[in-house]
């Protein structure tokens, strides 16, 4: 069964998750979640997001989900194709 979460929630869990890796700490996290408003916010349709009157909602498979999403920004930033990844975000 697939979790919809609050997108503030989402944002704040993978940021969490992204704390967790030196090479991307406070700095990297932040920038995370500012390039996923600007990703979130571009006018194109998203598979991942739900729209419920004023509230906007993220759907996940499951919570592992979340380090999946952590995981590969991590891989992006290491092989310098961050572009790449938000492209391809879903």
């Amino acid at each position: 069964m697939k979790i919809r979460m609050d997108i503030e929630d989402f944002i704040y869990e993978v940021s969490e998750e992204l704390l967790c890796y030196d090479e991307i700490g406070e700095k990297g996290a932040q920038k995370w979640a500012t390039d996923f408003r600007k990703w979130l916010a571009d006018g194109r349709k998203k598979k991942n997001v739900v729209i419920k009157g004023s509230n906007t909602y993220f759907v996940i498979e499951d919570e592992g989900e979340i380090f999946d999403i952590a995981d590969e920004y991590l891989e992006a930033v290491e092989n310098n194709s961050e572009k790449d990844y938000w492209k391809n975000f879903q």
